[in-house]
């Protein structure tokens, strides 16, 4: 009796394995670098192909209102990496090759930190950028934690290294000749799903694409400007995107080498989903798909909004947001409440049935419930801040804030303020700053107040890395 027992015990368990093994949801999050707001298909795109997203897209929820929590990409990060906004942590614009900033570990738990202490693996593959003393590091991905660190950046990375063999990733030492950068990381990401589906997992993919300088494989560009000649004319892509433009760079919304690495992604994207489903855990994994900043003003599609990268409008803090995860999100899902890139570090905390230990600070809101189909309570402002200290734009120099419809920008160089009724004005055409004096007073107020808050940094002041 006890011998058939105890198998009928051994029977239990191994039947309840499963389950227990899928108990708490994978994460994957994808980010893109500098991918304008209109570049996918499902928002509206009609040159490049990205099946494989869009089908993301209808199989899960598609934001229309998620913004980053900076213009452009270290302070970006920082923001996703802390959940708080990026003027606390001192990293509000890029940093170069010069850069005395990093983010500190020892005073930064790290969302990715978070997860492992609730039972996640974790790893990084692909870009960083919150440390660039390469070989003096001191907030670098494996510092903050991270169990797995693969194809981060060895060198500043700022032009570009998308072909093997790799100058400012040493740590891929060996490949396929010819081997595409963003193909390389998503076998990675493939690699590492099969090795690790027996127990929970938080992956942060984040490419090194589309930031320039542009440049992907020549049988995909040339399929593009081949496409880009139907559309505007014969000859029409060479003259625009000939040899003589090294970097490819054009004022177009249809850039074929743009177009190109897209697609790379987006394929990247299929191979990983299919990973999933092949492993058994597409349904029990929360996949994420992002941008840290606007794409490039003149040479992305960020669609009718406003400039692009390195601006406080709306092309360069607006951006695409996907979110697949069959468990919990109706398929063909739009939500049109507005969230900010602060907000993932709560939201994965809530998947991951976490609390924060630590008692982070947190400036971002879970938006479990709007995964779920249910209201958040009304949001707060969001609020922006852009000093410029690396790339000393002066006319980029920037404060802002969205308030419901209402988003303020004040501009440093000429005390400059500007007011836009985003609901009717999304383009930020018509500065009704001197028709509605209350509602400008007001917000200036709120954003004053909340930069005397977060300690914010004024532009052309030099204050020492913290």
């Amino acid at each position: 009796m006890k011998r058939k027992y105890f198998w009928c015990l051994l029977v239990l368990a191994f039947i309840s394995r499963p389950a227990f093994c899928q108990q708490k949801p994978n994460i994957i999050f994808i980010m893109a670098d500098d991918l304008g707001s209109a570049e996918l298909g499902c928002y509206g795109n009609s040159f490049n192909e990205t099946p494989n997203l869009d089908q993301l897209a209808g199989e899960g929820a598609k934001f229309t209102q998620a913004y980053a929590a900076a213009p452009i990409c270290s302070p970006s990060r920082a923001g996703i990496m802390t959940g708080q906004y990026p003027a606390r942590t001192r990293i509000t614009d890029f940093l170069d090759n010069n850069a005395d900033r990093y983010l500190d570990p020892e005073k930064y738990y790290t969302v990715n930190r978070a997860l492992s202490d609730a039972g996640y693996h974790t790893a990084i593959i692909g870009k960083w950028h919150l440390d660039t003393r390469f070989s003096n590091p001191r907030g670098n991905a494996r510092q903050h934690g991270f169990e797995e660190v693969i194809g981060t950046e060895t060198k500043y990375i700022a032009d570009g290294d998308y072909f093997f063999p790799y100058d400012k990733i040493s740590t891929f030492t060996t490949g396929a000749k010819d081997e595409y950068l963003t193909d390389r990381q998503c076998a990675e990401a493939s690699a590492f799903i099969k090795r690790n589906k027996d127990r929970p997992f938080f992956l942060y993919l984040t490419f090194y694409s589309v930031h320039t300088k542009l440049d992907a494989p020549e049988y995909l560009v040339k399929k593009y400007k081949e496409k880009f000649d139907q559309k505007y004319g014969a000859g029409k892509a060479e003259a625009i995107y000939g040899p003589q433009n090294i970097r490819h760079e054009a004022d177009h919304p249809d850039n074929p080498y743009l177009a190109a690495m897209i697609e790379r992604i987006d394929a990247g994207v299929g191979g990983i989903m299919e990973t999933l489903k092949q492993a058994g855990l597409d349904k029990n994994t929360a996949v994420l798909f992002f941008s840290d900043n606007g794409g490039v003003w003149k040479l992305a599609n960020n669609g009718n909004l406003r400039a692009g990268k390195s601006w406080l409008y709306e092309g360069g803090i607006r951006e695409n947001l996907i979110v697949r995860w069959p468990a919990v999100v109706k398929p063909g899902t739009v939500i049109d409440t507005r969230v900010m890139a602060t907000d993932f570090y709560p939201t994965f905390l809530a998947i991951a049935n976490a609390r924060n230990k630590k008692k982070v600070p947190l400036d971002g809101k879970s938006i479990l419930p709007l995964l779920r189909g249910e209201p958040m309570a009304p949001r707060e402002p969001f609020y922006w801040h852009y000093p410029s200290e690396t790339g000393k734009w002066v006319n980029r120099m920037c404060s802002a804030v969205r308030d419901g419809d209402y988003k303020l920008l004040y501009f440093y160089k000429d005390k400059r303020i500007e007011l836009y009724n985003l609901q009717k004005d999304p383009s930020e055409k018509i500065n009704i700053a001197a028709g509605e004096p209350e509602k400008r007073d007001a917000l200036k107020k709120k954003l004053d107040a909340w930069l005397q808050a977060v300690n914010a940094e004024q532009p052309g002041v030099n204050v020492k890395s913290r």
